[in-house]
């Protein structure tokens, strides 16, 4: 879908979407990190929030030390790129802040994608990630181009907005259905309230009791996290999870901060009807 009155590239319909290098780049890599992470969490994490792993002495899981090779990094589920500072670059230099800021706004001027929601509910679509437009598309100038990606939960769909930084105009709007790259850090910070909200998340609140010496988990700021997104057309599932992938659903990995991890990779948060479902 094309928005009125954008202009579009040469040879462009505005109709289809192919991933772009930004997209390709967060999809990849949120598949690299799920077999990574998986594998770290395999080997380092004795909790088990799905109440299903054998108990301590106290009746609580056992706390894992940390992560491996020594203190736990944080880590956000955002797949923006590192923006440096500094004025605006040219060619295919890395964005600056300033140009994610920017591109941001351009994409949302005069009332754009008003008929969005996001994740919490809110009008105005989810903001996901920014990167510079794939170089192979056609230009025929040397415009420095960007693709902004929104998530629309009103609609379940990916929105990229082509933006031109050298003319400060949106120059094509693209949907997809069913095209899932890695949360926001907010999207995953959603999840992690919802989870913690839930009856599935006991286990949760237990094993982060047990590690803070009494400590209640209320909110996802108690915790750091990374986010993934789950696609049932990548990842069997069981029936209450046969959405995901239309829907937009998340698996966490959760630390307390400053502490141990917790293991919660078998439960799968479904944002768009905001519920939460095991794997296994």
């Amino acid at each position: 879908m094309t928005d009125q009155g954008e202009s579009r590239p040469p040879g462009s319909t505005g109709k289809t979407w192919t991933a772009g290098r930004g997209v390709r780049r967060a999809l990849i890599g949120g598949g690299i990190a799920v077999v990574a992470t998986v594998a770290m969490i395999a080997i380092t994490l004795p909790l088990s929030a799905s109440g299903d792993d054998h108990s301590g002495s106290d009746g609580v899981n056992a706390a894992a030390s940390g992560a491996p090779g020594g203190a736990a990094t944080p880590t956000t589920a955002a797949s923006e790129n590192a923006a440096p500072t500094g004025e605006e670059q040219t060619g295919r230099g890395p964005l600056t802040k300033a140009e994610v800021d920017r591109a941001k706004s351009i994409a949302l001027a005069r009332g754009a994608l008003r008929s969005a929601e996001s994740v919490d509910g809110d009008r105005g679509p989810e903001y996901v990630d920014t990167d510079l437009a794939d170089s192979a598309e056609p230009s025929g100038d040397d415009a420095r181009r960007v693709e902004v990606l929104f998530y629309d939960y009103g609609h379940d769909q990916l929105v990229k907005k082509t933006v031109n930084l050298t003319t400060g105009k949106v120059e094509q709007t693209d949907t997809a259905t069913g095209m899932q790259p890695p949360p926001s850090a907010e999207e995953t910070a959603e999840a992690a309230d919802l989870l913690i909200a839930d009856p599935l998340g006991q286990g949760l609140r237990t094993d982060f009791k047990a590690a803070t010496k009494g400590t209640e988990l209320t909110g996802a700021s108690q915790l750091t996290l990374r986010g993934i997104a789950f696609n049932t057309a990548e990842q069997s599932a069981p029936a209450d999870l046969a959405k995901c992938g239309q829907h937009r659903c998340v698996r966490m990995f959760t630390q307390v901060k400053n502490g141990p991890w917790i293991d919660t990779t078998d439960l799968v948060v479904d944002l768009s009807d905001r519920t939460v479902a095991r794997i296994q």
